[in-house]
């Protein structure tokens, strides 16, 4: 019987393990903006499937969706530049992690730092900045005998996202502008401003999967 024995170099092993190794990003900074005359059933606050306000309330964004967005990201910017993609916060004295704050404009609970500070306090081969913003472009507005003003918004989203390494060099950056949603028909009465077909959380959310897969397949 012939026994046949592989022997490895030094470099052969070190080529191995370094195919083996994954590179890491962290998602430093991740803007979220929301117009909120597009979530608003009316200027007096009533409340639309979780988002209230419209300059009186924060906007108010189910955190199953948040999360739902908050992977789709990740998994998204791990593909542009791959890697393992996490959201990374900064800790308190407290042991909690530092995020956005809800609005009047802005989804909270998402990571909020600086690249400088990001490179220095998280140990990872990119950093991601992320932006997202969803808003709406206004129609003609119509005016009736009765006095309502009538006009149509039109929703549209914008998603950038840039990816730096740890010299602090560009190493992707890229953007998407999506429309071609439904229209919300918006009612002036005076003072009183009402939406006909105020956007819901899952609207919201659709519009963002939407963008994401249009990043995707750029």
């Amino acid at each position: 019987m012939m026994v046949i024995f592989f022997r490895f170099s030094a470099q052969d092993t070190s080529a191995v393990q370094k195919n083996s190794i994954t590179a890491t990003m962290g998602i430093y900074d991740f803007d979220w903006h929301i117009n909120p005359e597009l979530v608003d059933r009316s200027v007096l606050g009533f409340q639309n499937d979780g988002f209230s306000g419209s300059g009186i309330n924060n906007i108010s964004l189910s955190p199953v969706i948040r999360d739902s967005v908050i992977a789709s990201i990740e998994k998204l910017v791990g593909e542009k530049v791959p890697s393992v993609a996490k959201c990374i916060y900064r800790v308190n004295k407290n042991g909690q992690n530092i995020s956005t704050w809800s609005t009047q404009h802005s989804v909270g609970g998402l990571p909020t730092n600086s690249r400088n500070k990001a490179i220095r306090s998280f140990e990872r081969d990119y950093y991601a900045d992320v932006f997202i913003r969803i808003d709406a472009n206004r129609g003609i507005m119509i005016g009736s005998e009765t006095g309502t003003n009538v006009s149509r918004l039109r929703p549209y989203v914008v998603l950038k996202i840039k990816v730096f390494d740890q010299e602090r060099k560009r190493v992707y950056r890229n953007r998407v502008r999506i429309g071609n949603f439904d229209k919300i028909t918006r009612y002036e009465f005076g003072s009183l401003v009402l939406n006909g077909n105020g956007l819901s959380q899952k609207q919201i959310s659709n519009m963002v999967f939407v963008a994401i897969e249009a990043l995707r397949n750029k």
